[in-house]
């Protein structure tokens, strides 16, 4: 499992940064009308959250996608750090991996197919920006405190229940 530098941790705010950006309709407008405005925020943070359980997964193909995805984000990352503003990089402040059971790792797997098979529809920039967001900050400690654990606790649960009803 490789674990995320602050290269990954730029890249995640960079493309949460970049949403947030574009998603932004102006203060009068959230005003007026806050909850159709932050429900467009909704397929980002539902393909954050992708990524954060993806990088989640230790094994399989699952598994070497995330760990491939972080290897890139802290790679380019590094690189822009180091030669683009001369910043040192190390490893980020982070936190193992809420561990996944069988049932989480399903619920995983169907939630991570179905992300895949929805390619064509969309704003498949914001979808592939969620993605990357939540591969390169679903690890550092801070945010794994608030958003990957229950994410874990969650897949791991109805993953329970749908095994259990299936079988």
């Amino acid at each position: 499992m490789i674990t995320p530098t602050l290269g990954a941790v730029l890249f995640g705010l960079i493309f949460l940064i970049w949403e947030i950006a574009v998603w932004y309709p102006g203060v009068k407008t959230l005003q007026s009308q806050p909850l159709p405005q932050l429900g467009e925020l909704l397929p980002f943070l539902i393909c954050w959250s992708i990524g954060a359980l993806t990088v989640m997964v230790v094994g399989g193909i699952v598994g070497w996608a995330g760990d491939t995805a972080l290897w890139g984000l802290n790679t380019f990352g590094d690189g822009l750090l180091i030669y683009g503003v001369g910043a040192q990089t190390g490893t980020a402040p982070g936190s193992a991996a809420a561990p996944l059971t069988q049932g989480g790792l399903f619920m995983t797997l169907l939630i991570l197919a179905a992300f895949i098979a929805r390619r064509r529809r969309g704003a498949t920039g914001s979808k592939w920006r969620g993605w990357l967001s939540g591969i390169g900050l679903g690890l550092t400690g801070s945010i794994a405190r608030y958003a990957a654990v229950p994410l874990a606790s969650g897949a791991n649960l109805a993953g329970a229940w749908l095994t259990g009803m299936i079988s």
